[in-house]
C-alpha cells in the first residue's frame, strides 16, 4: 500500500546537448544527487569511480554504475533513458538505459553484486519490452521500482 507514495527515480526521454559519455555521466550525477538530496561532488567522484572501475553493460543497451552515501540507509535505484543512444566505453555501444544504484555507505561488495545481478536479470527479461518502456513513464518507474522491491 505504501508503494503508492513512494518517489519514482525516474527521467524518461533525455536529449543530451553533448551527446557522449562525460555528459551522460555529469548529468547521472546531477540527476542523483537532486533525487537523493545527496552532496554532487560525492557522487560524481563515486559514479565517476564506478564508471572506470569497469561498465556493466545490460542487455546491450543499459549501463549500471553505483555511488555510495552514508546518509542512505537502504539500496535505492534511479533511471535515465536518452532519446538518442550515447556511445559507451571502448566498445561504443549504444547507450538508451542509464541505472544509477544508490547504496549505504556500509554496503559491501556481495550485496552491490546481488543488485548488479537482479537489475541484469530483470533488464534481461524484460528486453523485448524495452522500446516501449523507453518513453512510457509509468513503465519505466514500475522498471526502476522492480530493482529493489
Amino acid at each position: 500500500m505504501f508503494k503508492i507514495f513512494r518517489k519514482n527515480h525516474t527521467t524518461a526521454n533525455i536529449e543530451l546537448q553533448d551527446n557522449n559519455q562525460l555528459s551522460a555521466l555529469k548529468l547521472a550525477a546531477k540527476k542523483t544527487a537532486d533525487e537523493f538530496n545527496v552532496d554532487e561532488q560525492n557522487i560524481q567522484s563515486s559514479i565517476f569511480a564506478s564508471a572506470a572501475a569497469g561498465n556493466t553493460i545490460i542487455a546491450d543497451r543499459a549501463v549500471f554504475m553505483y555511488a555510495t552515501n552514508e546518509k542512505k540507509s537502504r539500496v535505492h535505484t534511479m533511471m535515465m533513458t536518452f532519446k538518442n543512444p550515447v556511445a559507451w566505453g571502448n566498445d561504443k555501444t549504444p547507450i538508451d538505459y542509464l541505472i544509477v544504484g544508490m547504496f549505504p555507505a556500509d554496503s559491501d561488495q556481495d550485496t552491490v553484486n546481488a543488485v548488479t545481478e537482479k537489475i541484469t536479470n530483470i533488464m534481461q527479461d524484460k528486453s523485448e519490452q524495452l522500446d516501449d518502456i523507453k518513453f512510457n513513464n509509468s513503465d519505466l518507474n514500475k522498471l526502476n521500482q522492480s530493482f529493489t522491491d
